[in-house]
């Protein structure tokens, strides 16, 4: 019996470093979504449609409300081109990130104002990523209002 005790501690013991480890690792992709999030918001309010196209992906897609689906980099940079031009300013709040593999998927809220600081939208997001190269791009980009 004491050897059983023995063997479950010392188990529990030897895996506690690879749940830190696994954790560290969650928390790190958090933060990397959390960055990229901020990138996008960063871009975007500054008026920037070439810096919000270059977070996407080559063949990603945005789906927005009121539109239909938009594919590649240069159709995108030309719908935030468009888009940017009534002078709105996001901010953007991650909320989870989970993983899968080689991809990611970003689930958080927007608040979107006017440039009088009039509030215009808010409602939640799920963005997909993809690594390419070894970084994360933006895949899949899906938002909805909240407002009725």
């Amino acid at each position: 019996m004491t050897r059983r005790i023995i063997l479950s501690v010392a188990a529990l013991v030897l895996a506690m470093p690879l749940t830190a480890s696994a954790q560290a690792d969650a928390n790190d992709l958090r933060t990397q979504i959390t960055r990229m999030d901020q990138a996008w918001q960063n871009a975007y309010n500054a008026k920037d449609a070439a810096g919000v196209a270059a977070l996407y992906a080559d063949d990603a897609q945005v789906m927005a409300p009121a539109h239909e689906t938009v594919s590649g980099r240069p159709a995108i940079q030309a719908f935030f081109a468009d888009d940017l031009k009534a002078g709105a300013k996001n901010v953007l709040t991650t909320r989870e990130v989970l993983e899968a593999g080689d991809y990611a998927i970003g689930i958080g809220s927007y608040v979107a104002t006017g440039p009088d600081g009039k509030h215009l939208d808010h409602g939640s997001y799920t963005t997909t990523y993809k690594k390419v190269d070894g970084n994360w791009k933006i895949y899949r980009d899906i938002w909805n209002s909240s407002m009725k």
